[in-house]
């Protein structure tokens, strides 16, 4: 499966029906229960929409999310992609 090791976030942005989720990056590791490397915390494009290149990315589009912003070490939006 892809991103499989994502899995856990995928099912949390799954069962929610917000158009818009803020989540820490704390709250992201105890969604995932484990701690996001540290290019997650250094690198913006981890974050990135991107499928083909970074396999997390499928945590989040698979379940119709796309990520809107990241404020690296500290939270990420997640918006309803409304293309989907």
């Amino acid at each position: 499966m892809r991103g499989e090791k994502y899995l856990q976030l995928q099912q949390f942005l799954k069962t929610n029906s917000s158009e818009c989720i803020t989540l820490s990056f704390e709250n992201i590791e105890q969604v995932l229960g484990f701690k996001l490397p540290n290019s997650a915390y250094k690198y913006s494009a981890w974050w990135s929409n991107n499928i083909g290149s970074h396999t997390q990315a499928h945590s989040w589009i698979d379940v119709g999310y796309k990520t809107q912003s990241v404020q690296l070490g500290n939270q990420v939006i997640f918006i309803r992609d409304t293309i989907i």
